[in-house]
């Protein structure tokens, strides 16, 4: 087994279908800091980019009222996505 190893109690116990399995010494949890600073990093740059989209698309509303027709079906697709 790579990640896990069963207990020798749990090996040796005939009277239950189940075993016990513990995560071996020294094996990366998925909560792992490097994994959490990478969510971190791209959360920071979606919202980045979800702000600038937002400002841009106002941007450009404000300019052309008419460029709100697209903005208004897009976020209606994206509602009934599911």
């Amino acid at each position: 087994m790579t990640n896990t190893e069963v207990k020798p109690e749990a090996a040796t116990n005939t009277d239950t279908d189940t075993c016990t399995l513990e995560a071996a010494p020294g094996a990366a949890t998925p909560h792992d800091k490097g994994t959490r600073k990478k969510r971190k990093g791209q959360r920071r740059a979606a919202k980045a980019l979800a702000y600038f989209a937002l400002v841009f698309t106002g941007l450009l509303v404000l300019a052309e009222p008419w460029l709100l027709i697209p903005v208004v079906a897009l976020v209606l697709a994206i509602s009934l996505w599911d």
